[in-house]
């Protein structure tokens, strides 16, 4: 490992300094695809409570492994990885042993009406790292096809304890259903979601607390012990909140605005809960819940930002301070340590984005995540003892020394006058004029993109297309009101929220008018079929990866295979509408085939469980059917969210190809 001194830092802000972007004169050689489409090569790597071992996800080689360091003795602890059907999706640890792996594989299920459908399965591996023996948790044969299970606390004051919740099934709630909770139904379903305590050397598991049909979370305090339960009833849109006091459950909390809170954790004394929600403001705030009853009181609030997600404390689980949203995120601290310790990594690292990950339980070794948006991120491990801080890998290695695109939080305004937010992202070494363009609009819808390094944005970056990923109404992220101005406007104001800010990019001289391509995934991969089909004038070509096509087919499916009664249909019902609404049906890129002039290129995994693949190929037939120019490829094996470096390779040699040829400047066939 490279090591640096902590006391002669100047060395480092020198290697960090030549991260800003700068104006080149020439532009720079182009990184190989394999460079960005490559899994992350060190993911999730996390310290153990005592600071004495480090764990990552090294996907570097043909398959990803799970690495353990000894620090101590700076040798490999352990190596180990999962078979070809499972995907590992993060780790953590219990203790300094037992290391938690998050693990999912695609799984098909017969449902009761008879019909195959696939879900990702979701599973918790305990691995003890000097055995090297490993258990599934919660692992008991009623809940064999069960999936999402939550672990609740990686650690308690009992060793080697958990805690997890999981839906269970219940005799006396039955009325119909599968061994598999698939139908996701609530109301005499026979499914409640309870909370376990788990043994991590034995998977065994005891029932801590039931729940209902309608729980949603459970909160629970550092002695192991359920402290509240939360539940919601999609049907009524309540949200309620139940304070355990004496081995029941009393109502403290109640809401039937349509809002979901998030609930945090618990105050050190106990006496409240402490809860992020908007109650009627323009932005989410933290609230302090009494336990005893009375109104919330806020602790934090923001006049411009949504004070959202929590940073907790790994030990006590108590909330050290809160990330403030929009186009420019930061951390607003309660607690004074962690602020300070925050201060003084960003003036270590020269005032680069350094993200503390994890530290040792007495605090003097800290894992950091450094970058900055237009840099993947390099993780260092500092240890305050020696005085030194080690760089422990990369997330890219084959772009470290790239010279990669500038990134810029801009605004536009839409044709309401109202202003939306949004990245644009240059390539480098080029003027900002008249650039080939394209538009990315971000999955979800209810997602937002990050300002941090984006394997996608950036390849494009350095094919010399400017990219633009706007934060069309219907983004998380800026207020409460952004979000809901997007619900039922797929293919209306959210739309017109990306068409406006191309338009911008071109009224701004960015942009050429007759080099514009719309691309995207999932909602974005809808919303650049979108375009092609509802605006055709404005867009050279489009393209679509695991993107809907058919809005009252994608109803259709989700009731077959989630149930009338679930939160998922619930959900795309609440944001989309009815699939018998002849409005939602004229909103479908398939069914408006006709009006498509630009190329378009299809990519879709073959085991996609989020948008099934038959939405890929009913395009294909509609575009086909009217001859329109098209190019489907399936991704064989793979998922929605391209877990596999092969198909992310894939999928931009294809782009790449793909734009050169309807990009290009007139006259020329290439890039």
């Amino acid at each position: 490992m490279t090591r640096v001194q902590v006391a002669a830092m100047a060395a480092v802000s020198l290697l960090l300094g030549t991260w800003t972007v700068t104006a080149q004169t020439a532009e720079p050689a182009r990184p190989p695809v394999a460079a960005f489409g490559a899994i992350p090569a060190m993911r999730t790597p996390a310290l153990s409570p005592n600071g004495q071992q480090v764990a990552w996800i090294d996907n570097s080689g043909a398959r990803p492994v799970i690495e353990v360091l000894d620090l101590a003795k700076n040798t490999r602890l352990l190596r180990t990885g999962a078979d070809e059907k499972n995907k590992i999706r993060g780790i953590e640890w219990a203790d300094d042993d037992i290391l938690l792996i998050h693990q999912s594989v695609t799984h098909s299920v017969r449902l009761s009406n008879g019909k195959y459908t696939a879900f990702e399965w979701w599973r918790i591996n305990a691995l003890n790292v000097r055995t090297r023996q490993s258990r599934f948790l919660l692992d008991r044969p009623e809940l064999s096809d069960v999936t999402g299970m939550q672990l609740v606390a990686p650690r308690t004051t009992t060793p080697k304890k958990v805690l997890m919740a999981s839906w269970s099934f219940s005799e006396t709630n039955y009325r119909q259903e599968t061994g598999s909770h698939i139908a996701g139904g609530r109301k005499d379903a026979g499914w409640t979601y309870d909370l376990f305590e788990v043994d991590t050397t034995t998977g065994e598991a005891r029932t801590l607390g039931n729940g209902t049909p309608y729980t949603e979370d459970w909160i629970v305090g550092r002695n192991g012990q359920p402290v509240a339960r939360v539940e919601w009833h999609p049907q009524r849109q309540r949200f309620e909140i139940f304070h355990r006091r004496d081995q029941s459950y009393k109502e403290i909390f109640e809401l039937e605005t349509g809002e979901q809170p998030t609930v945090a954790g618990v105050t050190d004394d106990g006496s409240a809960l402490l809860m992020f929600a908007a109650l009627g403001r323009p932005h989410t705030a933290l609230w302090r819940l009494p336990v005893a009853g009375g109104a919330p009181e806020i602790l934090l609030e923001d006049s411009q930002h949504e004070i959202a997600a929590p940073v907790l404390d790994p030990y006590t689980g108590q909330v050290q301070g809160a990330w403030l949203e929009g186009l420019q995120p930061k951390i607003q601290w309660i607690d004074e340590r962690a602020r300070k310790r925050a201060e003084g990594l960003l003036k270590t690292f020269n005032g680069v984005h350094a993200h503390v990950l994890g530290r040792s339980e007495d605090q003097t070794r800290v894992l950091v995540d450094v970058f900055t948006w237009s840099k993947p991120s390099t993780f260092y491990l500092i240890d305050y003892k020696r005085g030194a801080a080690d760089i422990l890998g990369e997330k890219y290695p084959g772009l470290e020394n790239a010279t990669l695109g500038e990134v810029q939080a801009i605004s536009y305004q839409a044709r309401d006058g109202y202003e939306i937010p949004a990245y644009l992202t240059l390539p480098a070494g080029v003027e900002a004029k008249q650039l080939p363009l394209v538009a990315l609009p971000h999955g979800g819808p209810m997602s937002r993109d990050e300002p941090g390094f984006d394997w996608l944005a950036q390849f494009l970056a350095s094919r010399g297309y400017a990219v633009l990923q706007p934060q069309f109404r219907g983004s998380t992220g800026f207020g409460e009101a952004h979000v809901k101005a997007g619900y039922r406007q797929w293919g209306g104001l959210m739309q017109d929220d990306v068409t406006d800010g191309v338009k911008a990019m071109v009224t701004r001289g960015i942009a050429d008018a007759s080099r514009i391509c719309i691309a995207g995934a999932s909602y974005g991969g809808y919303s650049a079929l979108a375009g092609a089909a509802f605006t055709p004038e404005l867009y050279a070509c489009a393209i679509s990866i695991n993107g809907v096509t058919d809005l009252p087919m994608m109803l259709k499916y989700e009731r077959s295979s989630s149930g009338e009664e679930s939160d998922a249909v619930a959900y795309w019902s609440e944001h989309i509408g009815s699939h018998t609404d002849e409005n939602v049906a004229a909103k479908s890129p398939a069914r408006a085939a006709d009006g498509i002039r630009a190329p378009i290129l299809l990519l879709h995994a073959s085991s996609d469980t989020v948008v099934p693949p038959e939405q890929a190929r009913v395009m294909l037939k509609a575009l086909e059917s009217k001859r329109k120019p098209v190019k489907f490829v399936e991704l064989p094996g793979e998922d929605h969210w391209l877990s596999r470096g092969e198909s992310r390779i894939r999928v931009l040699t294809e782009m790449e190809t793909f734009l050169a040829e309807h990009l290009a400047p007139r006259g020329k066939s290439g890039s």
